[in-house]
């Protein structure tokens, strides 16, 4: 493992990890800044989710921010450990957006905007950054790029192959060769749908 790489990742899931303690443990002390989101989230999610899961979701704005915090904590130990990096990534960057939400305020004095202002940046750099780190794959190639590479790597060695059969065995060859081409080309549609599969499940 890289040691700078591993070290930007713990730093980066300290911070969810001690924020997201904080919410659970003393929920209140952010429940004033959740309440408007709250308010827009609650109906917003009862409206999408299917009746049997919209029933649990709570109204509660320290209800949500414990649960935010808890999904902060959970996305901070993958970061920091290394276990399932990327997925806690996903999860950190998913709890910052009620962050971003919230630091955008619209009113008050000029100093409290600016104060808002500077806080909804560092919140999209944390964002940012949690989105970055889901898709560090730690130096090696991703799944995606490996199956796409064997598909270019398969297609070139069957027309290779075609090429050879043909210029050995004269029109035998050719109409082999053809036979090869429509299997090259029969194989690369078969590639190409197992990569729309393979991209369409990966988070």
């Amino acid at each position: 493992m890289n040691l700078v790489r591993g070290i930007g990742r713990l730093l980066l899931g300290g911070f969810f990890i001690v924020q997201g303690a904080k919410a659970v443990k003393d929920p209140d002390q952010f429940a004033p800044a959740a309440e408007p989101i709250a308010d827009q989230f609650v109906p917003f999610a009862r409206k999408t989710l299917p009746p049997e899961a919209s029933a649990y979701v709570p109204e509660d704005p320290a209800t949500l921010v414990r649960l935010n915090g808890a999904l902060s904590v959970l996305g901070g130990l993958g970061m920091a450990t290394g276990l399932g990096r990327r997925g806690g990534a996903y999860l950190a960057a998913a709890s910052m957006v009620p962050h971003v939400l919230a630091s955008n305020a619209k009113g008050g004095s000029l100093e409290e905007k600016h104060t808002a202002r500077g806080l909804q940046l560092r919140n999209l750099a944390l964002l940012g950054a949690a989105l970055v780190v889901s898709q560090d794959t730690a130096g090696q190639p991703s799944m995606l790029w490996r199956a796409n590479d064997s598909r270019k790597r398969l297609a070139h060695e069957a027309e290779r192959t075609a090429e050879m059969v043909a210029r050995r065995t004269g029109n035998t060859g050719k109409a082999l060769a053809k036979d090869v081409r429509h299997f090259k080309r029969q194989t690369q549609l078969q590639s190409r749908l197992a990569l729309k599969n393979l991209e369409a499940a990966l988070p």
